[in-house]
């Protein structure tokens, strides 16, 4: 889109200077009390970049916004980026947890089986 908004304002200053190219008689030009002449291909030139100036001047509050704007957004995904890896870092301590709570209750489980089969043996005493 930038691309293409460059493309076309190169287009317009190249057609401006070649109107104002095409159009150098010289003109009266009038404000208030003062007055000058001065070729037309000036004048255009000089009131096309006042223009642009202008546009800038115009659109400089929103461009400041938006950049405060992205600032803000940049921000607050960095928050949300650490507070993601916190969340993920929880999650596997709890899942080691959980792992090693299983692995004990396996162990656990096989001590019982063990100690029941134990006392379900019989004792051989060989004592006289």
């Amino acid at each position: 889109m930038i691309r293409i908004l460059t493309i076309l304002a190169l287009f317009i200053a190249i057609a401006a200077v070649i109107f104002a190219l095409q159009n150098s008689t010289p003109v009266l030009v009038q404000f208030l009390a003062w007055q000058t002449q001065e070729s037309m291909a000036l004048v255009l030139l000089l009131t096309f970049t006042f223009g642009v100036l202008f546009g800038l001047l115009v659109s400089l509050p929103a461009v400041i916004k938006n950049i405060r704007k992205l600032s803000h957004l940049r921000r607050k995904i960095e928050e949300q980026n650490y507070e993601i890896e916190n969340l993920h870092n929880n999650l596997m301590e709890a899942t080691n947890q959980i792992k090693a709570l299983q692995e004990t209750q396996t162990h656990s489980q096989t001590e019982i089986k063990y100690l029941n089969y134990s006392e379900d043996m019989p004792i051989n005493d060989k004592t006289n």
